[in-house]
């Protein structure tokens, strides 16, 4: 069990970067061109690929076998610090408190954003 949540936190890690280099990509050059939900789904592109490359990558390295509660493990352990880190990033940078943060869910940016951590919380198990 120890691995896995190492796993998740390394996972977590490279993916949060990835994540918020293509985020300022949408905000800064993408969002002001093409508009909110264009930008969010032209992100989730490249997101979705990077989740499907490293996922089994990360899994391999820490030695977790395929289809087992360890890919599991590391795939909700690798969520909740993805979800600590952007309830942490949002109230410092917007000023959004946990509540608005769940609410940006309700969009459609923001449901492109759910299936992304769903894609997220699932690939290490999915992928071998």
């Amino acid at each position: 069990m120890g691995r896995a949540i190492k796993a998740g936190a390394v996972y977590f890690l490279l993916l949060y970067v990835i994540g918020f280099l293509l985020g300022a990509t949408r905000e800064l050059l993408l969002a002001p061109r093409f508009g909110v939900v264009v930008a969010s789904a032209l992100e989730a592109l490249p997101m979705l690929a990077a989740i499907f490359h490293f996922a089994p990558l990360i899994a391999r390295r820490f030695g977790i076998p395929p289809k087992s509660g360890g890919r599991i493990v590391m795939g909700l352990a690798g969520l909740a610090f993805l979800i600590g880190a952007e309830i942490a990033m949002t109230r410092a940078m917007r000023g959004l408190s946990p509540q608005e943060w769940l609410a940006h869910f309700a969009s459609v940016e923001g449901a492109i954003y759910a299936a992304l951590l769903a894609a997220f919380a699932a690939m290490p198990w999915v992928r071998r």
